[in-house]
């Protein structure tokens, strides 16, 4: 959201309606969220009717909520993206010839990429396998381990039958192995490639079991073997590749399958609570 509305909304605010109040207390609140929001999004987080959310955008000159995210999409995208003021001040305090400060700008702008996956053809055929799946085997070596085992491990809060694949009794029979009808696998995956990544990717493919990729734009062996392949921008200025677009894309894909487990998610989780608090798992 550009500067000139958020200080229109703050400007304003006194004369909002109790419920537009409500909807730009979100905006002025969640800014970075809005280019990714829905009028439906929006009006579930701040507790009002989608018919009021669409009336409050015209009001402010937007016809509809696809306006209102081309319109700040491009902001964001646009020249030098403006998240917030702590851009400027890292900007200002940058000492290595605007090394840090092009990081800022390849992240931000894969991170939009990234978001921008869930509109391709293979997110449904992803959220699918990983919902439909009777077992679901999530893997990723070296650096990359920490992200797999890390969307697993939240994967299994949602729904049982989840493994990490960590390859480290030479079989993988955990996916491979007899008892399961219609298993799926996860790869996580960064340049330089593990030779295991690949070893596990041929095998699905041979076996014809659903196989989801997400990578980075160098990965050319990922549509060999599946095409439901989330080539994301990890380029970076730093030492190391970005791996904020392997994390970020990881969240919104579980997102989506809470959506498409329905209330069994909620089942589940419960039961789970109970669990944790019987065994003391938390401080209260």
């Amino acid at each position: 959201m550009t500067d000139t509305l958020m200080e229109r909304l703050k400007r304003d605010f006194s004369a909002f309606t109790r419920a537009e109040k409500m909807i730009a207390n979100y905006m002025l609140a969640h800014r970075a969220q809005l280019p990714f929001d829905t009028a439906a999004s929006i009006a579930e987080s701040a507790g009002v009717s989608q018919m009021t959310v669409s009336r409050f955008l015209r009001t402010i000159g937007y016809p509809d909520s696809n306006a209102f995210k081309a319109a700040m999409r491009a902001e964001m995208e646009a020249g030098q993206i403006k998240i917030s003021d702590r851009v400027s001040r890292i900007r200002r305090d940058d000492r290595d010839d605007s090394r840090i400060t092009g990081n800022l700008e390849l992240e931000t702008r894969a991170l939009l990429s990234t978001y921008e996956q869930r509109s391709t053809p293979a997110w449904s055929k992803a959220v699918e396998a990983i919902t439909c799946a009777d077992r679901v085997g999530v893997s990723g070596f070296q650096t990359v381990g920490g992200i797999a085992s890390d969307f697993a491990g939240r994967l299994s809060y949602l729904r049982p039958e989840v493994r990490f694949l960590d390859g480290a009794d030479g079989t993988f029979a955990e996916i491979f192995g007899p008892g399961f009808e219609n298993p799926c696998i996860v790869l996580f995956e960064m340049r330089r490639y593990t030779h295991l990544s690949l070893l596990l990717a041929r095998s699905a493919a041979k076996r014809k079991v659903p196989l989801v990729i997400v990578c980075d734009t160098h990965c050319h062996w990922a549509w060999e073997y599946t095409d439901i392949v989330f080539a994301l921008q990890t380029e970076s200025t730093l030492f190391w590749d970005t791996q904020i677009p392997l994390v970020s894309l990881g969240g919104l894909l579980l997102d989506d399958v809470i959506a498409g487990l329905g209330n069994k998610v909620q089942d589940r989780v419960n039961a789970l609570r109970g669990l944790q608090d019987e065994f003391e798992a938390f401080d209260p």
